[in-house]
Formats: structure tokens, sequence, C-alpha cells
């Protein structure tokens, strides 16, 4: 068995590789998939949150966290709309009836934590991204209360068999997301 591992940074991206064939496996957020869509199957993992990270004088929200409304006035940093935890941020945005203040979009989310490191805003990032690395303050973006999450999946294309090593792969990805997970939190008080 070989695993070969391809970076695509947008869902299609792995979309059209799943349906040419040219992987078995693709991982993304399990909203990328429409509920009723019959051609994929799909293994949830776990939760990724939508964090908010700003330079270390900055410091937003209390105890760990900070509603998406309170964010409202804060120069944003966010990923471009091809990314679905985007998507879910500014339908979070519309349904607190808050228009956010973006001033950078990028495909990269470590560029968007270089720049909040150097204090050009607040950087709107996954949990799923490594942010231990930059000297941030860091919170849970909620609505409510309610953090804003999607979960992580692996999906295959139903017309396809699974081969057994790509079944036995992705049982050992859910088992070694589930002790890893989160990969970043809010910083401690």
């Amino acid at each position: 068995m070989r695993v070969k591992v391809i970076e695509a940074i947008a869902w299609s991206d792995t979309l059209g590789m799943l349906e040419r064939g040219e992987i078995h496996l693709g991982q993304n957020l399990l909203g990328v998939v429409q509920p009723d869509d019959a051609r994929f199957a799909s293994r949830p993992l776990e939760v990724v949150d939508l964090l908010a990270a700003c330079h270390t004088p900055l410091l937003l929200g209390k105890s760990g966290a900070i509603e998406i409304a309170h964010l409202a006035a804060q120069p944003l940093l966010v990923l471009d709309t091809s990314f679905l935890s985007r998507r879910t941020f500014d339908a979070a945005c519309r349904l607190a009836g808050i228009e956010a203040n973006i001033v950078f979009e990028s495909r990269t989310p470590h560029t968007l934590l270089a720049m909040a490191e150097s204090g050009h805003g607040v950087a709107i990032v996954p949990s799923a991204v490594r942010i231990d690395r930059y000297p941030l303050h860091i919170v849970r973006v909620t609505d409510g209360g309610k953090p804003l999450r999607e979960h992580l999946a692996v999906f295959w294309d139903k017309r396809r068999s699974l081969p057994s090593y790509a079944t036995a792969f992705c049982d050992m990805l859910a088992e070694y997301v589930r002790e890893v997970f989160p990969i970043s939190r809010p910083s401690e008080p």
C-alpha cells in the first residue's frame, strides 16, 4: 500500500479529484457536501471551531470566547469565500444582523495569522490550524453563547468501492484526530 497526500486548497479541487478517481479519500468540513448529495459517503471526525486571533496587547472576549457581534468593529482578516468556515462566519454575521469590517481576505490561514501578529487586525481561522507558533491572543467565536463550529469529515465517491486499506486508514485517522483535536485552543486567561 502507498499513501500519497495531496494538498487541495478548496473543496472544488478535492471534488474534481474524487469524481475523476484520482484520489480515494478527501478531507474537508462536513458541510461542503449537501446532505441530499447521494454521490458521496462520509465519516465525521471531530469538530472544528472558529477562532479569533489577535495581537497580544488587544485582548478580545471573556472566558476564552467572543460573541460574533462584538467582532463587528474590529478590522477582520478572513479566509476567502471558497472556505466553508468563511461562509459559516458570513452566515452568522447575517443572522446576528452585523456587517463585518473585513479588511483582508486570503486563501492561506498563516498569512492571516502573520498579519494579526503584526497588529493589522483580528484573524478568523479554524481551530484545525496551528496557531501556537504565533504570539497571539486566541478566543473562540460564539453566537448566542454557542461556538461556531463544523464537523471535519473524510469523503469518498460512493460510485467506486472503497479499498479495505482506505477503510482502515479512515479508522486510524478518526482515532488520531480524536487524540489531537482541537489543534488550537483559546488562550489561557
